[in-house]
């Protein structure tokens, strides 16, 4: 599909920040590494913070400069954890992939999607929104000012990267980005969206609008953009994404993503990979599991960020 058309799908882009700032909270020492809170504006000039993790073996202080990922975390209709769960810090955490990636010598950056953690809306009583009503209303309240929740969340992210392009042990050159499910469809996205990403890995993320439709199945308000399917699918994002080292990883037996859809994302992906002399820099599998991002899958991730990062 051709970029500038899906931009414009994306909806209405507010006006980027002419200078960018961040602050950091103090640090909180773990086993084997370091998290504290970064606090920048969003898209639309909110004070948004977001977890940062630094392994013990980056210092800080030094002029060293070290590869960084973002790690986005999931839906799983987990609207309070947010930003915490890939970074072990709510309870009964589902995916604590952004420990396994710092563990593995990455700075990783734990972004919070609008409509979730902190980022929900309270209602008059000072309470937070039900978290399905809340991304409901989210969805149609940008819809209603001619821009998407997709686009929302890209263009945070996007003010998300110019922050850790600005952090001094920060590589700005060796910039990642790391998902499971709805988090794996936002590093989709947003490696295709943002140059600056160098390498993605999208876990259990999308799949075939067209099929989802066919089958009867809902899913995320993310996932969806006004009138994609007369111009192309999601997969077709792979055309351009293409030669940038990419990782997915799909489960046979996932319950909301069709295994056929998923062999076919894998077969395209392969294809335009070698057709651009790039099959080394895609790697793609159905494995014989569900809707998971595995340990053994977070342990492939790190290497391979490890190998392109």
């Amino acid at each position: 599909m051709d970029r500038a058309l899906l931009l414009r799908l994306l909806g209405e882009k507010p006006a980027r920040q002419e200078k960018t700032t961040y602050s950091l909270a103090t640090l909180t020492q773990e086993d084997g590494y370091r998290y504290t809170e970064i606090s920048y504006q969003a898209c639309d000039g909110e004070t948004v913070q977001a977890l940062l993790l630094i392994p013990d073996g980056v210092d800080i202080e030094t002029s060293e400069k070290h590869p960084t990922i973002i790690a986005h975390h999931q839906h799983g209709g987990r609207y309070d954890a947010g930003m915490l769960e890939p970074a072990g810090l709510c309870e009964n955490p589902a995916n604590t992939f952004a420990l396994t990636l710092c563990k593995a010598g990455f700075v990783v950056l734990c972004p919070e999607q609008i409509g979730f953690g902190r980022r929900r809306e309270k209602l008059s009583d000072g309470q937070y929104m039900n978290g399905r009503d809340n991304e409901r209303w989210l969805f149609i309240q940008y819809y209603l000012q001619g821009r998407t929740l997709l686009g929302k969340c890209l263009f945070d992210l996007e003010c998300a990267v110019d922050v850790l392009a600005n952090v001094p042990f920060v590589d700005k050159e060796r910039i990642g980005i790391c998902g499971h499910s709805m988090g794996g469809l936002i590093a989709y996205w947003f490696g295709w969206y943002e140059k600056r990403i160098k390498a993605i890995t999208s876990a259990c993320g999308f799949s075939s609008l067209t099929l989802l439709q066919e089958r009867h199945l809902n899913h995320t308000f993310t996932m969806y953009l006004p009138s994609i399917l007369n111009y192309g699918d999601t997969p077709d994002l792979l055309d351009e994404i293409c030669p940038k080292p990419l990782y997915l990883t799909f489960g046979a037996e996932d319950r909301i993503f069709p295994v056929d859809a998923s062999l076919d994302i894998c077969r395209k992906a392969q294809s335009i990979y070698t057709l651009q002399e790039a099959s080394n820099q895609c790697i793609t599998e159905v494995t014989e599991d569900g809707h998971v991002f595995t340990e053994e899958k977070q342990s492939r991730a790190a290497n391979f960020f490890r190998r392109f990062l």
